[in-house]
């Protein structure tokens, strides 16, 4: 019997020992994973070749290597932004922050390190905002992200979709009263996305404050004010800045665009020219003389014609009170890309 017993003893030891190599195989392997699953979630830099420094800009958080040892792909909210390695030590990537953005460096090796990983909420992380909207939301309120307070109100019967607000030409609107900001603001930018249904004339955005004035509005190709359009039938943008008590006036077009597309337009204004540019391409410029203070804004109405509603839907909306130029407008439009 003690022979049996070691014959079998020994004919089971293998079978044992290969299910417990299994077991530790299986063991080892969740490790690694979870250790390399928490690598990737942790903050800040696992490389001790790879620093970074940030700085504020009014269009939001520059983001400078000051040590490369790897090259590595900075994203703002998982889009790509930039590329960044040995090579563009000191050079700045400029980020269009905004409140809850999240910016990330992964490192393009094998590994994936994760050199940064942070979000920006304070004032010193994000853009100048007077205010911030996302068009996330529900109810009938409009919440201004930029931490100023300068809320809407929806009127009409405007319908949330899963990416942003539905406006149907005919009574929906979006009312903001008595917009505030840190500072006294002398220039700024608006910036819209948005899609328009109809061709007619129609507001994007429209502020007023006493007899200061501007705009963002589409109008058709054929309305007797636009000589712009080629190509035949569409709408055109056009940003409008006017102080009517003084009889200053003027606008600029954007060129033709289709109905049922998706577009980002920006106005900028820095105390004396304004800008449109349409999809990050400058259109056109002019010259006003006259001030700009905080007021009142409609989004997708205009102030003084009851007909000029919003037929379509409206993604996000940024107004900042500085002014950009044209390398500004280009990272704005591509962070805002609906």
């Amino acid at each position: 019997m003690d022979s049996e017993g070691g014959e079998h003893g020994r004919a089971a030891s293998p079978i044992i020992g290969n299910i417990l190599l299994v077991a530790v195989v299986i063991i080892i392997s969740v490790v690694l994973v979870t250790v390399s699953l928490t690598f990737l979630d942790k903050t800040g830099s696992p490389s001790a070749d790879a620093a970074f420094e940030y700085e504020q800009t009014p269009v939001g958080l520059e983001i400078r290597p000051i040590a490369m040892g790897t090259e590595a792909v900075v994203k703002l909210n998982g889009r790509r932004i930039a590329e960044v390695g040995p090579d563009s030590v000191g050079e700045p990537v400029l980020l269009p922050t905004a409140p809850g953005d999240e910016i990330t460096v992964v490192s393009t090796d094998e590994e994936r390190s994760v050199l940064v990983n942070q979000q920006a909420d304070s004032r010193d992380s994000i853009g100048d905002f007077t205010s911030y909207y996302t068009f996330d939301g529900s109810g009938s309120v409009l919440s201004d992200e930029s931490g100023n307070g300068n809320d809407g109100d929806l009127r009409g019967d405007p319908d949330w979709t899963a990416n942003g607000l539905a406006l149907d030409g005919s009574g929906d609107y979006v009312e903001v009263t008595d917009i505030s900001a840190p500072v006294d603001v002398d220039e700024f930018t608006i910036a819209v996305a948005y899609r328009a249904d109809e061709v007619k004339k129609q507001e994007l955005v429209e502020h007023k404050s006493g007899s200061d004035n501007w705009l963002l509005e589409l109008k058709p190709c054929d309305h007797k004010q636009v000589s712009v359009c080629t190509g035949g039938d569409g709408y055109t943008p056009v940003y409008t800045v006017d102080q009517s008590g003084g009889g200053q006036s003027g606008q600029i077009f954007g060129g033709r665009l289709e109905p049922g597309t998706q577009h980002v337009v920006v106005g900028t204004f820095d105390g004396s020219e304004y800008t449109l540019y349409v999809d990050g391409d400058k259109k056109n410029t002019s010259t006003y003389p006259g001030e700009i203070s905080m007021g009142n804004m409609n989004i997708g109405a205009d102030f003084e014609f009851s007909g000029d509603y919003l037929n379509g839907e409206i993604y996000e909306l940024r107004l900042y009170y500085k002014s950009f130029d044209s390398a500004d407008v280009v990272r704005i439009t591509g962070a805002m890309e609906p």
